[in-house]
């Protein structure tokens, strides 16, 4: 596992590359020019356009094949630089290109973080080739279920504080930031699932690779649809939310209905000048009795019935 091209790195890949020995370089484009990769791994010309350049220039391909290089895209999450208490997440996107040769693994990037540092995959010495381009995606597929856990995590909170009174707020702030990390992460794993799909059969092909290889990428095909699933149960549980927060404002204003619906029929009735009514409260202590705390005496009444209930139903809610 090699990171950057400085002059260390490329006496290193010189000697690799003269022995015939298998190994993954890890580049930041910002760290690094188009012209020295080539000097260095000999990267063929059509390669090389599916690439994508330094300056957040986009690649000409998302995906690449022939004889002798596969190249395609894959995101994964690495610690975000930002203060942990001023992130919303502790995980961040970055977006990799992967350069699959019979000699080399190559990962390009823009920002400058080592992904041999932040993935640590295992990467035994006697294993095969394909067995070490595997244990690489699939690192960097297992970064997306570190995020995703947080997600989920996220959720709990949101789900806690939905069980408790004057939470309504913090729901709100946090699902604004829940639903579009998931809705975004639905649509990255999408993408990269139908990558992984045809990148075992491409690989495979490659020289110094085995047909057998190929069981391995169907493993990381698999795992990427057991996150699509994930993904999906996360956003099944961010509509629950949703729809008990609403549950709950529907819940409040039937309270509110519930009082104000008999002060509105008392204040009707009284404001009719009815020949018993305008004989009877003649008198001071009948007028504040009918016309003020006869309705606030039933609101009270109400209001206390309300919470009762509304309290009771929200334990029975309580995880």
């Amino acid at each position: 596992m090699l990171y950057g091209l400085g002059a260390d790195v490329r006496a290193r890949v010189a000697a690799l590359r003269g022995q015939g020995g298998f190994f993954w370089l890890d580049v930041s484009l910002s760290e690094t020019s188009r012209d020295d990769l080539v000097d260095a791994l000999a990267i063929p010309e059509r390669a090389l356009r599916a690439l994508p350049r330094s300056g957040g220039a986009t690649a000409s391909r998302t995906f690449y094949a022939e004889r002798d290089s596969v190249v395609f895209a894959l995101r994964c999450y690495v610690e975000s630089e930002t203060v942990a208490d001023e992130a919303a997440y502790r995980l961040r996107p970055l977006e990799a290109h992967v350069l699959v040769t019979g000699e080399y693994l190559l990962t390009l990037h823009e920002e400058r973080v080592s992904l041999p540092a932040a993935l640590a995959p295992d990467l035994p010495e006697e294993r095969s080739q394909g067995y070490v381009v595997y244990s690489v995606l699939d690192a960097m597929l297992l970064t997306t279920s570190d995020a995703l856990e947080e997600v989920e995590l996220g959720l709990d909170a949101v789900g806690v504080a939905c069980a408790e009174r004057g939470g309504g707020r913090v729901v709100r702030a946090q699902l604004r930031e829940v639903g579009p990390r998931i809705a975004t992460m639905r649509h990255r794993i999408s993408a990269e699932q139908a990558v992984l799909a045809r990148t075992g059969v491409e690989i495979a092909a490659l020289r110094g690779f085995d047909t057998r290889d190929q069981s391995y990428f169907d493993r990381l095909y698999e795992q990427a649809n057991r996150l699509l699933t994930s993904i999906d149960a996360a956003a099944d549980a961010t509509g629950m939310l949703l729809d008990l927060q609403l549950n709950q404002r529907s819940y409040l204003v039937s309270v509110l209905a519930t009082i104000f619906l008999p002060l509105t029929f008392i204040t009707g009735f009284f404001g009719m000048n009815f020949e018993w009514m305008t004989d009877h409260i003649d008198t001071q202590i009948a007028f504040w009795l009918l016309g003020f705390i006869s309705p606030l005496v039933i609101a009270v009444l109400c209001w206390r019935l309300g919470v009762r209930l509304m309290s009771g139903d929200l334990r029975q809610r309580r995880p």
